[in-house]
Parts: structure tokens; sequence; C-alpha cells
């Protein structure tokens, strides 16, 4: 090792004198300081290996002493060079990538079939949604995201609809477009533009991203089929830490724009969510929450108020998350609707199970009730599920609804669905 000290050393003092040239129109004190420092950190690395092998590093320090005093001479000449001596010019044009969103592309295609008591067979095939999302980071200090959906009607036979409700589906409309700010003093969170409400354990998760196919059937009658989705300004107060439980608050202002709750009125709508989350453990938690909304109807003077109130368990063992994973989950909503001479009342709730057998197999079940507006019959519902990633991209799912009016009647449905995402962004939940 000693005999080939002279041969490293000499073929590091003999850098390539390509380096050392100046390119035309660059500083030549730049690039000989980088030539440098090139040739120190070889040298580095040659003694540090020397030192492991405890070989004599003599002749290897003296030269590396050496170039430090030249490196320090050259720094020397280019600060007395002044602040007008010609600087490198280096183009950034590749860096203006980073200004781009990711964007990503979920598709959503369901099929089903249906079987209704006395009535013929039914069958169906859905490409139900398309979803183009853009999120970006538009300053150190707000994030944007933007949600741009293409739907087809889509609908189980059987579900009881209330007049008016039905919701029309076709071509492009935004489903959310929000910036958000981060960082704030306090830890406040503040949210500008359309989104998701927080109400609830779902309503912020996009159908796509459901453990079933389809919402619970409280949420669709008293939220519509797609969620409660206004525009508006929200603020997420500082968490509070009481002994073992972590409190947070949210406020949101919107404009009545949902047809099941406020029937396009228009008009401000206020919600309140407090929410309690439990650490039980390193593998489990659980959460309390209870939601209240509040807006004016089509009616002038007439309002509709909603109250929600909801739990979630979860247990996960610690470092086999991949792989292992229970998630129980219960919601009820009690709503009142004024109208011109009467109030009208419904309720209804689910109860959701969700198990994760495997990495790729999740197995589910979710019961609903459900207690509409008017003389409407009380309606219960089990849905039975099984899904299979086959990757973190794709996803396929096949499900069982056994839906029973009070009073005889009913549906069973058996329902196919396909998930994919394209790009960065995938089945994002809450």
């Amino acid at each position: 090792m000693r005999g080939t000290l002279p041969i490293m050393v000499a073929a590091l003092i003999a850098a390539p004198t390509q380096a050392q040239q100046t390119p035309a129109g660059q500083d030549s004190l730049a690039v000989q300081l980088r030539a440098l420092q090139r040739r120190l950190d070889s040298l580095e690395r040659v003694i540090a290996q020397l030192r492991a092998a405890e070989q004599d590093t003599v002749e290897a320090v003296d030269e590396l002493a050496a170039l430090r005093a030249a490196a320090q001479a050259a720094a020397g000449e280019r600060a007395e060079a002044g602040p007008d001596a010609d600087v490198p010019q280096t183009s950034r044009t590749r860096n203006l990538q980073i200004l781009n969103p990711e964007i990503s592309v979920t598709g959503d295609f369901v099929g089903t079939f249906t079987a209704p008591q006395g009535e013929s067979n039914n069958v169906s095939a859905t490409p139900r949604e398309f979803e183009f999302s853009f999120q970006s980071a538009l300053d150190p200090y707000t994030r944007t995201k933007i949600y741009i959906t293409h739907e087809q009607d889509f609908e189980i036979a059987g579900f009881p609809e209330e007049e008016g409700e039905e919701e029309e589906h076709g071509g492009f409309e935004i489903e959310e477009g929000y910036m958000y700010w981060v960082g704030l003093p306090g830890n406040l969170g503040l949210k500008l533009g359309k989104f998701r409400q927080e109400i609830g354990l779902y309503n912020r998760w996009h159908t796509h991203a459901l453990f079933e196919v389809e919402r619970p059937l409280a949420a669709m009658t008293f939220l519509g089929e797609d969620g409660l989705i206004q525009a508006g300004a929200a603020i997420t107060l500082p968490s509070l830490t009481l002994g073992p439980a972590t409190q947070t608050a949210t406020v949101e202002v919107a404009l009545g724009d949902n047809e099941a709750l406020f029937e396009n009125s228009n008009e401000m709508t206020y919600l309140g969510r407090l929410q309690s989350f439990w650490d039980l453990g390193p593998s489990s938690y659980l959460q309390f929450g209870a939601t209240g909304v509040y807006g004016q109807n089509d009616e002038e003077f007439l309002t509709s108020r909603l109250l929600a109130v909801d739990f979630s368990y979860r247990w996960t063992p610690a470092g086999r998350a991949l792989y292992r994973d229970f998630q129980l989950k219960g919601e009820w909503y009690f709503v009142e609707k004024d109208f011109e001479l009467t109030e009208e009342t419904g309720n209804g709730a689910y109860l959701q199970a969700n198990f994760r057998a495997s990495r790729r197999w999740i197995l589910g079940v979710r019961g609903d009730y459900l207690n509409g507006f008017g003389n409407e019959p009380k309606i219960f519902q089990l849905a039975p599920s099984i899904s299979w990633w086959q990757s973190e991209w794709v996803r396929l799912r096949l499900q069982y609804n056994m839906l029973k009016p009070q009073g005889g009647g009913g549906n069973h449905t058996v329902l196919f669905q396909a998930v994919w995402a394209v790009g960065p962004h995938k089945h994002e939940t809450y």
C-alpha cells in the first residue's frame, strides 16, 4: 500500500487540465476553485482509507495541506475581484418542472345485478366516475387541491328516492377546488374554496375510496348521493389535550348549494364539529365526534338542521399495518326541515366493520338503518363485501346488498367494482 501512495498522489495532482482551462465566458477563478475542491475531496478519501488500513499517511497529508493552501489563495483572489467580476451563469430551465402540479386520474367502474322482489332482474354496467386530480404547493405557506370529475348516472334498483331529489350527472364538474394554509401560528388550519365538509366519518372521502361501493343509506338520503360539498371557508382550531384525549374543533361557513339538505337555497349555512381522539396504546385508538349543521332551505325564514354523532375504533398491530387492521365505525343522523306549514324529521344510522386479513384481502360488512321523511317505511340493509388490492393502484371489490323495507318487499343486489389510479394520487382517506 505504501508503494502505491506516490502513484495515487501523482494521479490526483495530475488532474485533467481540461478542468483547469477557462471555458469561454466563465470565471477562471471559479473553475480553479471547483477543480481544487474535487482534488481535496479525493485526497481526503485516500487518507481515510490509509488510516483505516493503518498505513503511512505523511505524504498524502502534506499534499492535502498544499491543496488547502492553494484553495485559500484562490478564494482570496476571488474576493479581491469584487462583486462586479464575471459570474458563471447556469441555466435553470430543467428546474421549471418543479412548478408543475401532481396530476392523477382515477377510474371507478361498477356493475350490478339486482333481483327485486316480484319484478324482473335488472343488470347495469357503468363507468361511474373519472376523477382528475391536481395537487401542488403554491408557496411555503399554502397548498391547493383540485378534483374535476366526469360522472355517469348510477343507482341501485329499489333504493327509495324523495321527489325532486334525483341528481343528474353528465359532463365535467369541479367536485372540489380549494387552497389551504399550513404552518399558521398556533397550528390553526384554514381552508378556502369548494370542499367536502367535515361532517361525520365519510363525507370527506371521495366515493372511489369508500369501504363499500356506495355511501350509507342515511348519508345519501340526508346529504345527497355525493355528500355535502359546498363553497366557503373552514377553520380548524388548535388541538387541546385534556388527559388521555385530544380535542379538535372545526367551524365552517358555506353557501347552501346542497339539494338534499338545503334545496339549493344559496343562503349561508353553518357547520360546527367537535372531535375527541383517544390513544389507547401503541396499536389502537378510539375517536368520538359530534357535528351540527344549520342553514335556510329554499323558502325564506325556513331552516334545515342536522345533528350527527359518530365513533371510530381502530386496531393496527405495531409494525404490521400492511397485513393486519381492524376498524369499527358507526354514525347516527337526525334531520329537521321546515316547510311552509309542516316540519319533517328523519333519522338514520349505520355500523361498519372492516378487517384486513392480509396485504391484499380486506373483508367488510355494513348495516344500515333509515327512517326517512314523511310516511316512507323504515329500511334496513346489510352489505357484506370483499376487496382485493391487485396493487397499490388497482382494487377490485365484490359486494352483496340485501335491502328490506319495513312491511315487506326488498331487493338483493350483487355489485362488482373496479377502481384504478394513474399518477401519484391514490385512494385518499381522512
